[in-house]
């Protein structure tokens, strides 16, 4: 049955704009518990407000892409995959018999997907990181921070608060200080490592803004490790870690109510992300689901 093309659109991204610098008006004010709050929108039930301009330098982080190439006489469409990690790309174009093109782009190559000897047509694509073909094994997972205390679950599986997504419904929110140690929970390879933002806030201004590190593991599932210190990055792409690596610290950034870890596991479910459920693993070797309210050790490392 041919798919209807109205219908993939609804989750296909268009073609991917450069990050750039801007200025964005924010406001400055305390709330009905005297804490200071920033935010994009202006608040109605305040007079003490401060009009502040905050200028967001987002650091340019590599992204996949489709574009064309005329050479030798030829018309080529090519997928650019600069990530340490497999992604899947979804082409929308009269070029392609069926109107779509999907195709596993293997990770830091860049590959001739279509050509032709007439001028390209116009297309459209998504991508999403990961091979959706990859099948997560059962693994048990270390706690992913590194430290000589515990630290508190207060926000786990399905949480009310932000759990809601497919994307984050298997999260975990872990509550520790500012500047404690983010180890690996699993080995990997470091796909994405942000750590250009300070600010933190719970309006949807805050969603996208978040420092963390993204990273691949050997059956084709991904951690993310969300909400770090700006500045405090150990890694980068392309890095290969083992369990108990530092990866950066602890911190407050983008979409947060105060300082904590947001971990999560995901797979790429066919340009579509999810988050998939998983066990930590105490240090008698235990397994155990995470919840709400349970304090977790960290792991000691010597460093």
């Amino acid at each position: 049955m041919k798919t209807n093309a109205l219908q993939l659109t609804s989750f296909l991204l268009t073609a991917l704009l450069s990050c750039a610098s801007f200025s964005q008006e924010m406001y400055k004010y305390k709330d009905s518990n005297g804490k200071w709050v920033f935010s994009d929108k202006r608040p109605a039930d305040t007079h003490e407000v401060e009009s502040i301009e905050y200028k967001d330098n987002k650091t340019t982080l590599p992204k996949p892409a489709i574009y064309t190439r005329h050479q030798d006489g030829w018309y080529y469409l090519i997928a650019d995959n600069p990530l340490h990690a497999p992604v899947e790309f979804r082409v929308i174009s009269t070029a392609f018999e069926t109107g779509t093109h999907s195709y596993v782009a293997p990770s830091t190559k860049q590959e001739v997907i279509y050509k032709s000897r007439t001028n390209i047509p116009p297309f459209r694509y998504g991508w999403q990181l990961g091979d959706p073909a990859a099948q997560a094994i059962n693994y048990l997972y270390k706690t992913p921070v590194s430290s000589l205390t515990t630290h508190r679950i207060t926000q786990s599986f399905n949480g009310a608060f932000s759990h809601t997504d497919a994307a984050n419904m298997y999260a975990v929110d872990i509550a520790m200080p500012v500047g404690t140690n983010i180890s690996a929970a699993r080995e990997g390879t470091v796909v994405w490592a942000k750590d250009d933002y300070h600010m933190s806030g719970k309006t949807g201004y805050f969603l996208d803004k978040a420092n963390y590190v993204k990273i691949l593991h050997d059956d084709g599932t991904y951690a993310v490790y969300a909400h770090l210190l700006m500045g405090s990055a150990k890694v980068q792409p392309g890095d290969r870690v083992r369990v108990g690596d530092i990866l950066a610290r602890s911190g407050s950034s983008g979409y947060s109510t105060g300082p904590h870890l947001h971990f999560v596991v995901r797979r790429n479910a066919g340009l579509t992300t999810v988050s998939i459920p998983f066990k930590f693993v105490d240090q008698n070797g235990t397994p155990f689901i995470p919840q709400r309210g349970m304090k977790l050790a960290g792991v000691a490392n010597s460093f």
